[in-house]
């Protein structure tokens, strides 16, 4: 039977992922639980969308960025995957791909209604893996829709594992470099409220086998999305997957080509010296 969990208030990321961390071995489940997490009545506040805007490269105006309605989505899906229902550890779970649609631009002052709730696991050579979805209406409509894939390695699902596929190389060529600072993952972390230790303290990152702390993945969608935001129609579907983690401090360049009409992109971003791809990405209008 389906549940629903409804957040009262603005819920809080450390002690959930605290949470997380204790309850993580005890999780062994195969299937996922039939959940929706739902908060309504939330309105981003301008100082808060400003200071997203100031830490991901989005100019300033009465249009709250895309990628600024994941971080009010995520902690109802980290809710989701706290629930003792859930059947993986969220602690070392991969964000792999994140596919945004917005059908309209969301403004500032409009109230919304958050939706949140996992589906469509599927096994994966390295464990298993499943789509965590969030919505925002406002006045009932639906405005945009987002999709996180993560990995849960070593998980064991029913399912035939599909074959691992070599991809084509990613675009590359001249583009914008961007030099990252080391305090760059606290920063985002203070705008986002995803306080995931492997992007503040490199202990963290060592024990979860980084060299050090790695970029949140969706500080660079959010970062290649505000480079090209005055380029974009208002409704457009952005898909990013997310390759090697940035480590930090380093620099990277970010390469976008036109994908052959007014609002479609081709998008990568490597690192600046090596050319290592972090990740690939494409935008189409709606």
């Amino acid at each position: 039977m389906a549940r629903t969990i409804e957040l009262k208030g603005e819920p809080k990321l450390g002690p959930m992922f605290a949470k997380a961390v204790v309850t993580g071995s005890k999780r062994k489940g195969r299937t996922l639980p039939d959940l929706e997490v739902v908060r309504r009545d939330v309105t981003p506040s301008v100082a808060d969308v400003a200071d997203y805007d100031a830490v991901c490269g989005f100019a300033l105006s009465n249009r709250v960025p895309s990628t600024y309605l994941h971080v009010l989505v995520f902690p109802l899906q980290v809710a989701l995957m706290s629930d003792p229902g859930f059947p993986f550890p969220l602690m070392g779970s991969v964000h792999l791909e994140n596919t945004i649609r917005q059908h309209r631009p969301v403004l500032l002052g409009e109230t919304l209604e958050l939706r949140a709730r996992v589906e469509n696991l599927r096994p994966h050579f390295r464990g298993a893996q499943a789509d965590l979805v969030g919505e925002a209406y406002v006045d009932g409509e639906l405005v945009w829709e987002d999709r996180s894939t993560y990995l849960f390695r070593g998980a064991k699902v029913d399912g035939e594992v599909p074959p691992k596929v070599d991809e084509p190389e990613a675009i590359d060529g001249f583009g914008a470099t961007w030099r990252l600072a080391g305090d760059l993952g606290r920063r985002y972390a203070k705008v986002s409220g995803d306080v995931n230790p492997i992007h503040m303290n490199p202990l963290a990152a060592k024990a979860l086998g980084f060299p050090t702390t790695i970029v949140h993945g969706m500080w660079s969608k959010a970062r290649m999305l505000g480079a090209l935001e005055n380029r974009l129609p208002d409704a457009y579907e952005v898909n990013v997957a997310f390759k090697k983690p940035v480590l930090i401090p380093s620099t990277v360049r970010f390469i976008a080509q036109s994908a052959g009409g007014p609002g479609s992109f081709v998008l990568a971003l490597r690192n600046a010296k090596k050319g290592t791809e972090h990740a690939r990405g494409t935008i189409r209008p709606l």
